[in-house]
C-alpha cells in the first residue's frame, strides 16, 4: 500500500497527535483516580500498568487489523471509537466512577477496576493506530525499519509534549473533564479527516 504526500503527512500528524492524547489522557486519568484512591505509589503503579497493558493489547490487535484492512477508513474507526469512549469517561468521571468504586469491596480491587474502566479501553483503541500507521506508509519491505523507527520517534515526541502540556498547562487551566471532552472532539474531527482521505483515495 502506498500513499501520496498529503496522505503521508496526515499519517505523521496522526502519529504525533495521538501520541499527545495517549500520554495526555494518562495524566488526566491520574487526576480522575487520585481523588478517589490517593496520590500514592500504588495508584500510580496501577495507572501505569493498565496504560501499558492497554497499549500492548492495542499494538497486537492493531497489527492483525493492519495486515488485513490497512486503510484510512480503519484509521477513522479507531479515532471515532476512542472519541466515543472518552465521551463516556467525560460523562461518568464526576459521580459515576465514584459510585462504581464504592460498590466494589476492597480498596485494591476498586482501584484496579476503576483503572481498567478509565484507562484500558481508550488506550487499547489508540494503540491500534501505531501498526496501522506503519502499514499505511510502507511501500517496500526494505523501508520498514526506517519508517517504523521514524513513526515511533514522532509518537514518543507526541507522548512527551502531551505529558508536559497536559500536566503543566491544560489541567491547571481548564480541568480534567474539559480536557477529556476536548480530546474527544479532536478525535472526532481527526476521524472525519481520515474518512475524507479514504473517500478521496477511492475516487
Amino acid at each position: 500500500l502506498s500513499v501520496g504526500p498529503g496522505a503521508a503527512a496526515l499519517v505523521v500528524a496522526d502519529v504525533a497527535t495521538l501520541g499527545f492524547i495517549t500520554l495526555g489522557f494518562e495524566m488526566v486519568a491520574s487526576r480522575i483516580l487520585t481523588p478517589l484512591f490517593g496520590n500514592d505509589i500504588y495508584t500510580w503503579a496501577t495507572i501505569i500498568s493498565i496504560v501499558v497493558a492497554g497499549l500492548m493489547a492495542g499494538y497486537f490487535l492493531g497489527g492483525i487489523v493492519a495486515d488485513r484492512f490497512a486503510s484510512f477508513a480503519v484509521a477513522a474507526i479507531i479515532k471515532l471509537a476512542a472519541a466515543a469512549y472518552l465521551l463516556f469517561i467525560f460523562a461518568v468521571a464526576d459521580t459515576g466512577l465514584e459510585q462504581l468504586a464504592n460498590a466494589i469491596p476492597g480498596n485494591t480491587a476498586a482501584l484496579f477496576t476503576s483503572g481498567l474502566v478509565v484507562c484500558f479501553p481508550p488506550l487499547l483503541v489508540l494503540g491500534m493506530y501505531a501498526p496501522l500507521s506503519v502499514r499505511l506508509l510502507l511501500r517496500h519491505a526494505g523501508d520498514a525499519g526506517r519508517i517504523s523507527g521514524g513513526l515511533f520517534a514522532i509518537s514518543s515526541l507526541g507522548n512527551i509534549v502531551g505529558t508536559i502540556v497536559t500536566t503543566f498547562l491544560l489541567i491547571p487551566t481548564i480541568g480534567t473533564r474539559a480536557i477529556t471532552g476536548g480530546f474527544a472532539v479532536f478525535l472526532v474531527a481527526s476521524g472525519l479527516v481520515s474518512l475524507a482521505a479514504w473517500i478521496a483515495a477511492r475516487e
